[in-house]
């Protein structure tokens, strides 16, 4: 399995390099979504306190950017926006209060002089944008931050914005997540809704200041999506939006594959026979839970063959997700071992530990849990779950039971269960995991829902 020697989070990158992937999407209602986007009369205040810097990485014409989408996303495209992609540098506040310059990549797209013209044709208002707040899914090495990625890059290569701006023309708003990029070498609130969701919200004022202090003629309509770790962070940055910023037109959130009851999840992780999938992200949500939170401790959770100092060196940003489970003495790349469906959960956890989460109703980390739970608050916006059936790291269930509450609570819910057999990319050595194999396919469903809400059609 030679994606495994390379060390590479697969999830994530799986994502964000399967571009092709999205032509069996055929997104064609694009053009028609964009040409009837409703502007709104509200200003947002967006205030003047997030904003630290900006920094232009990328300024792409809109023929280049056709080029672009015609490889990657439609063949038979014929328009595309023109592409700006600006590092956004922002305050924003951690979840222990303390404060924090966090970063994201904002990309703009601007509307050619013959879609304008054509906008005019059919008695349409000249071209306004609207907003995605994209929330990635879980990385651990630095590199892959969103801002990382378009600098390392030096083109337009952050999948998910070449679909939602260069060919849907949406400005793309992408947190690189405190721990990331800027704030590298701060511990990543991992699952932890508060600090996620005032990242975002930040990132989303900071982004508007910019592109109002530029000229952008911003119509205020926001949507927000995320995948995975993003899923859950997409849900709890909408709850944010409706409680904090009103002015906004919050038109629709799409959360993907995302762990929105963390309790649920860990009482299905947190068992001594549970053969591990993927120990990173557990070792992950440990090493995070423990950092914030007074009365979770490390030394009673962790396996005491695992120290301290190695979850400080497996989580500094320099690793990725092979290399960390090598770290945690979870897998032996040289005997092909490389942590995935190898180790029982009590090789990460202590015995000790275990019994007393399965059997102690005030667990401190079982309330910490669920604390942080997002299926229990009533939404006002549009919602539209979005997950591969056979997700095999996120349980579907996860968005069956949200969606169920949701609509009992008479919330405008959608869920969208995607077959594995609809995947562009099926399983096989180099691409094992349904969870990520589904990345695409979800974003191409949730972009269209995007556009068909922004058209006028839901």
């Amino acid at each position: 399995m030679d994606f495994l020697k390379k060390g590479e989070n697969t999830l994530i990158k799986s994502i964000k390099k399967s571009s092709k992937s999205l032509l069996a999407l055929s997104m064609i209602m694009f053009l028609s979504a964009c040409g009837n986007d409703a502007s709104s009369e509200n200003k947002v205040d967006t205030g003047n306190t997030q904003l630290v810097s900006a920094t232009v990485i990328d300024d792409i014409n809109a023929s280049t950017m056709l080029a672009y989408v015609k490889g990657a996303i439609d063949s038979n495209a014929t328009n595309a926006f023109a592409y700006k992609a600006v590092k956004i540098t922002y305050n924003t506040v951690n979840e222990d209060d303390t404060p924090v310059v966090a970063s994201g990549l904002l990309v703009i797209p601007t509307a050619t002089d013959a879609y304008q013209a054509y906008r005019a044709s059919q008695g349409l208002s000249p071209f306004s944008v609207s907003m995605i707040c994209e929330n990635h899914g879980t990385i651990f090495a630095d590199s892959d931050a969103p801002t990382k990625q378009e600098i390392a890059n030096g083109k337009p290569d952050y999948a998910t914005a070449v679909l939602m701006t260069g060919y849907a023309g949406f400005a793309s708003i992408d947190p690189d997540y405190i721990g990331f990029g800027e704030s590298k070498g701060t511990v990543h609130p991992y699952i932890i809704k508060k600090a996620s969701a005032r990242a975002s919200l930040d990132m989303i004022k900071a982004s508007m200041k910019y592109m109002e202090d530029n000229g952008i003629a911003l119509n205020h309509q926001l949507y927000i999506s995320g995948y995975s770790e993003g899923g859950y962070i997409a849900m709890a940055t909408a709850q944010k939006v409706e409680d904090e910023l009103s002015s906004v037109n919050l038109m629709g959130v799409a959360p993907m594959a995302g762990p929105y009851n963390v309790k649920d999840l860990a009482d299905i992780e947190i068992d001594e026979t549970r053969t591990m999938v993927y120990p990173a992200f557990l070792a992950d949500l440990a090493y995070s839970y423990d950092h914030y939170y007074g009365d979770v401790n490390m030394s009673e959770i962790a396996n005491s063959a695992i120290t301290f100092p190695q979850f400080q060196l497996a989580f500094n940003g320099d690793y990725d997700t092979v290399a960390i489970h090598t770290i945690l003495g979870l897998a032996d790349p040289a005997n092909n071992d490389y942590g995935f469906y190898t180790h029982k959960a009590f090789e990460l956890f202590s015995t000790d530990f275990i019994n007393d989460y399965q059997n102690n109703a005030n667990s401190p980390v079982k309330i910490r849990f669920e604390e942080n739970n997002l299926d229990n608050w009533v939404p006002r916006s549009k919602m539209n779950l979005i997950q591969c059936i056979d997700d095999e790291i996120i349980p579907f269930s996860e968005s069956q039971n949200t969606y169920n509450k949701f609509l009992a609570n008479g919330v405008d819910v959608t869920l969208t269960a995607i077959p594995t057999a609809m995947l562009s990319q099926q399983q096989d050595a180099t691409h094992p995991f349904v969870h990520a194999n589904c990345g695409a396919t979800a974003y191409g469903a949730a972009v269209k829902w995007f556009a068909a809400i922004r058209n006028g059609d839901i």
